[in-house]
């Protein structure tokens, strides 16, 4: 491989938790005059590295693209549909190349021929620069910027309008964001990396950091879904252990340790509303569902069918649905899904012969409880690169 392509992988994977970009605001990102991210175009510099890639490496993908082309072209076909018909077909078009730079990025690295050293250590040095910012957050209260602005943390404090926060052993905390939108995003995004690296077969110590940094992350986010899930990823790897004449006082050390460690983050107390609001945006989308149930509201275009619902909270409240399966059969509606279901089921069934019950785990369980797999640029790509990797010979059977 070329030193230009190890040079634009590096930066890309080191870049992942980032989200630095251009957002432009049309006339379709304005509802109720309330100007809303979700439904702005963003062209992020992930996105320039990714395009980088799909050049550099265009040779390669295309021999997968053409096994297939009979089904993508038919897929095309409805994809088309669905944006030709929706009310603004920028917008949709907008979101349908966003899974296509998704799916690209996966072909890319299932095809590569690279070390796991190659991808570990970008994943660790972006993980420890999310670390230091995030650690800083919590202790000072607000961002940091300067620097980090051109990482794309976003300026806030703890009086910020909307702002996670959670009271923690009775003091007001502030959640820490990193480089994301969201702290579950966070949270998330490396409750995946966790179960990557734990999935692959390797003892170097650059897999143990990546091990260390991704679980302090998981805990600075403050994510109770993504820390409970991420107690019982890790009982689940440690299982085979006593079976294999391990230090057995060793594993229990480890395992009470990671259970009392979690029990005191999980003592914080959040937005007391949000079972209720996700709760509610899962009966509106179902109604949602049976207005569009063939072509479905078209891609991007949910935010618009949940505003015809009234608000009943006392500040303006616009979100996706929090089930990534209710959200993309709803945009996408019952004859896409239909389709793409079933490349991904036959997927997954692949990864559960190969005992990747972790990474399945993450995606299923975050996936029923929250959006950002399919809304949030870092999230959205790690799904690229982690599944890619996974289903890359050269690297993942590697040891």
């Amino acid at each position: 491989m070329t030193f230009l392509k190890h040079t634009v992988l590096f930066l890309f994977v080191f870049l992942l938790p980032t989200q630095f970009g251009k957002h432009f605001f049309l006339n379709f990102s304005y509802v109720d005059g309330v100007r809303v991210d979700y439904l702005s175009l963003v062209l992020y510099a992930t996105d320039l590295l990714a395009i980088v890639l799909i050049v550099l490496f265009w040779r390669k993908i295309r021999k997968d693209l053409y096994k297939n082309k009979h089904f993508l072209v038919f897929l095309g076909l409805l994809t088309v549909t669905n944006i030709l018909s929706s009310q603004y077909p920028l917008l949709a078009g907008y979101t349908a190349l966003k899974f296509l730079e998704i799916y690209l990025v996966f072909l890319i690295f299932r095809n590569i021929k690279i070390t796991k050293q190659a991808i570990l250590t970008p994943l660790f040095l972006g993980g420890l620069v999310e670390l230091t910012l995030s650690t800083a957050q919590f202790y000072y209260k607000h961002s940091l910027q300067g620097a980090f602005y051109y990482l794309g943390e976003r300026f806030f404090t703890l009086s910020t309008s909307g702002i996670a926060t959670a009271s923690f052993f009775d003091r007001e905390i502030l959640r820490p964001y990193g480089t994301f939108s969201h702290p579950n995003s966070m949270g998330g995004f490396y409750l995946l990396m966790y179960a990557f690296a734990l999935s692959l077969k390797d003892k170097s110590y650059i897999k143990q950091g990546v091990i260390l940094v991704s679980s302090l992350l998981i805990f600075l986010s403050f994510s109770k879904v993504v820390i409970i899930i991420y107690v019982f990823i890790t009982a689940l790897s440690l299982v085979p252990q006593l079976f294999k004449k391990k230090c057995l006082p060793c594993l229990i050390g480890r395992m009470t340790v990671i259970f009392f460690v979690s029990a005191m983050f999980l003592q914080t107390h959040a937005d007391p509303l949000s079972l209720e609001k996700r709760v509610r945006l899962i009966q509106e989308s179902i109604i949602i569902f049976k207005q569009n149930i063939l072509l479905g509201t078209g891609f991007g275009h949910h935010l618009f069918a949940h505003a015809q619902f009234p608000n009943p909270y006392p500040h303006f409240f616009l979100q996706p649905v929090h089930n990534i399966f209710v959200l993309f059969i709803m945009q996408a509606g019952l004859v896409i899904s239909a389709f793409v279901a079933i490349p991904i089921i036959k997927y997954a069934r692949n990864l559960r012969k190969n005992k990747l019950y972790a990474v399945l785990l993450v995606i299923i369980l975050t996936g029923f409880v929250d959006h950002y797999w399919l809304t949030l640029q870092q999230n959205m790509l790690l799904l690229g690169v982690v599944f890619g990797i996974i289903k890359n010979s050269k690297i993942f059977s590697e040891r």
